[in-house]
């Protein structure tokens, strides 16, 4: 093996692929596959870890630093001043699905306090992103659904 792969076996290449649930960036290695989750939900220094090649699976062990990481820049880059509006829209989606179950239906348990309003401002925050921006964890059908589950049930 000559110094030219060695030395290129020590660099990765992370692609942010999205967010999880718990409004992680998760990050796929163009080198490897694996998937790896921003345990500082987004800073300006990621902090890597293992998540068993499961988009919303939990972080498990540090990458290794002794490799040399790369941010591939791409079109789904979460804008800096976006990312509070993606870490709201999923905490209103986590509020829809625990009223729609363990929450029993119980209006306190949603960030508007008001049903119809919790619908509108999801709406408003999906829509405020451009296409190439739209969380890929969430779809515009997927909030009508909801709307449908909760104000129109």
């Amino acid at each position: 093996m000559n110094e030219k792969t060695l030395e290129s076996n020590n660099i990765r290449t992370m692609e942010l692929i999205g967010v999880d649930d718990w409004s992680r960036p998760v990050y796929k290695c163009i080198e490897t596959g694996i998937l790896y989750k921003d345990i500082t939900l987004g800073s300006d220094n990621p902090d890597l870890y293992s998540c068993s090649n499961d988009f919303e699976g939990e972080p498990g062990f540090p990458i290794n630093y002794d490799l040399e990481i790369h941010f591939k820049e791409t079109v789904n880059q979460i804008n800096p001043k976006d990312r509070f509006n993606y870490q709201l829209l999923g905490r209103l989606k986590s509020d829809c699905e625990y009223y729609l179950g363990y929450g029993n239906r119980n209006v306190k348990n949603m960030w508007a306090n008001n049903e119809k309003e919790q619908i509108e401002k999801m709406k408003e925050l999906y829509n405020s992103f451009s296409d190439n921006e739209k969380p890929e964890w969430l779809t515009y059908e997927q909030i009508l659904q909801y709307e449908k589950l909760i104000i129109n049930n």
